[in-house]
């Protein structure tokens, strides 16, 4: 009955263009994604295990005879598979910019649609030239493109397929091991399995073996839940050091932004932080671009602000912005850069972090460093200089937070190495009100949740529109807010730090997927040498 079913269903799709079929298949990528999961829903509770069958259709187009079909299918696929993660950039709504904002986002699909095609044109010469081994050597490829979009200028790891088992809290534990490069090994592993055993099928072939496979990765999937579990179980247990911490939401409409809206938005902060403090937090946190202005050149909204913070008695992060006298020669003066800052109750000055990733095309042109003329185009960016300084904000209450301003956090690396700074706290703040309603700011915060996962830390996110919220070392929220509300958000958040091995090691696995391709290719060169490969 299987093998009827798949020969109808290749025969329908050989039979005519079907050019719509990877376009549907590609749209069902997201679905895999937040917020379709049970923790939005309970109905929602099996689409996360939808990662494991996704890649099905891509490999199905990539493998067909005709490679013209092969390569128009995989890019149609992969082309609306981003189309679907990205979508969100059509709400950022800039004035008299949106018509460049439509074209980023079709050429940020399409970009991204290329490195899809590039995946699957791998797996069609992985299925060619390693019959028995390309079902563990294409997830080591993915896992490879994947760490490629996280470097350079134009960096924008967005979504990676291991994000799908974020709220499979047991099973995601493997990322304090792995990073989020193992679960997406894992997801891959998965679809390779399952698209071996329905080849076999196809073509008619015993599956004894292949059934032996997936019942093994599936007890690995158990056991790695197991394993996960008695982790969290362990966390639960030890004594807890923790610090109350307020969020403060002010939901600040960043679309009409406008010098005459800066007292509106201090009112609405200082209104925040006078209904926070009979909490008594040990620390309340602000969003990016909260307060939108040169902060520390500003002495009548500074001393505004300071007495705000006395008064409050609880030391403040806030984002806002900072310039410095450009160096001899720069094609900027000043250099300005967006910026989160820490004040504490008896301080006299500010603590500044300065954002050390820019959001390409949106903080800054890609490559500006190496061709100085393009600091003279004008894209509607912001133009923003990179800081250098990976500062620590250290409390009278212990606390040692390393701040991280928007898509910083979906960097695995540089949060993992800023926490080997001897960090108890995670701190992001971002203003995910460019997402609209969509599932933007969903996958923007389960992103920032990986990270705690991973460096066995606690989170606290603030979001000017949300989603803002507290994590614990084990990836488990403790509190969160809805999208578009003004709101305060105040928990008893861990300081425990639980010592991963992703932490100590990095991208260990990372380096053991090129450790594993390059084993494949001296295999294959070997082959051709003496007629012989061991994969």
């Amino acid at each position: 009955m299987l093998q009827d079913c798949l020969k109808k269903t290749t025969a329908y799709y050989l039979s005519g263009a079907r050019w719509w079929m990877p376009l549907c298949a590609g749209v069902l990528y997201s679905f895999a994604l937040p917020p379709l999961n049970h923790e939005t829903h309970w109905s929602l509770a099996l689409f996360p295990f939808l990662s494991f069958v996704i890649l099905l259709p891509l490999a199905a187009f990539a493998v067909q005879h005709s490679l013209k079909r092969a390569v128009l299918h995989t890019f149609l696929y992969g082309y609306t598979a981003a189309l679907g993660q990205y979508h969100w950039l059509i709400f950022d709504k800039v004035e008299g910019l949106w018509h460049f904002v439509i074209i980023g986002l079709l050429l940020t699909s399409a970009v991204v649609g290329c490195l899809y095609l590039a995946a699957g044109l791998l797996f069609r010469i992985a299925v060619h030239f390693f019959p028995k081994a390309y079902v563990i050597i294409f997830p080591a490829l993915w896992v490879l493109i994947d760490y490629c979009r996280t470097l350079g200028d134009c960096a924008f790891p967005w979504a990676f397929l291991g994000y799908a088992l974020t709220p499979l809290l047991p099973l995601a534990q493997l990322a304090s091991v792995t990073g989020v490069w193992g679960l997406t090994f894992l997801i891959v592993l998965g679809n390779m399995l399952i698209w071996q055993f329905l080849r076999n099928a196809f073509l008619g072939a015993a599956n004894k073996k292949q059934l032996g496979l997936l019942t093994a990765f599936a007890a690995f999937l158990l056991v790695a839940s197991s394993c996960g579990w008695f982790r969290m179980r362990h966390y639960s247990g030890l004594p807890r050091h923790s610090v109350t911490i307020s969020l403060l939401q002010p939901n600040i409409d960043q679309f009409h932004w406008s010098n005459n809206m800066l007292d509106t938005a201090y009112a609405v902060c200082e209104s925040l932080m006078v209904n926070a403090a009979p909490e008594k937090p040990g620390l309340m946190v602000l969003p990016e671009s909260a307060l939108l202005c040169y902060i520390t050149h500003r002495q009548d909204y500074k001393a505004r602000l300071v007495a705000a913070i006395r008064h409050a008695r609880t030391p403040l992060i806030f984002g806002s912005l900072d310039w410095k006298p450009a160096s001899s020669g720069s094609s900027y003066d000043p250099y300005v850069y967006n910026t989160a800052f820490y004040i504490d109750t008896g301080a006299a000055g500010f603590k500044s972090y300065h954002k050390m990733k820019l959001v390409p095309f949106s903080e800054a042109l890609p490559f500006e460093w190496l061709f100085p003329l393009l600091s003279r185009v004008n894209l509607g960016e912001a133009d923003f200089h990179r800081g250098t300084e990976q500062t620590v904000f250290s409390t009278s209450t212990n606390v040692k937070a390393a701040p991280f301003i928007c898509y910083e956090s979906i960097f695995p690396d540089f949060v993992r190495r800023r926490v080997q700074r001897g960090v108890n706290l995670m701190v992001n703040i971002t203003n995910d009100g460019w997402f609209g309603k969509s599932s933007g700011p969903y996958h923007h915060a389960m992103m920032a949740r990986m990270r705690s996962i991973e460096n066995g830390a606690s989170l606290a996110r603030c979001a000017n529109s949300g989603i803002s919220m507290f994590v614990d070392p084990v990836g488990a929220i403790n509190g969160t807010t809805g999208l578009y509300q003004k709101a305060i958000l105040t928990r008893s958040v861990s300081l425990n730090v639980l010592p991963t091995l992703y932490t100590k090691f990095g991208d260990w696995f990372v380096a053991g997927c090129g450790i594993l391709i390059c084993a494949a290719l001296a295999s294959a060169a070997l082959k051709r040498r003496v007629g012989r490969s061991v994969f």
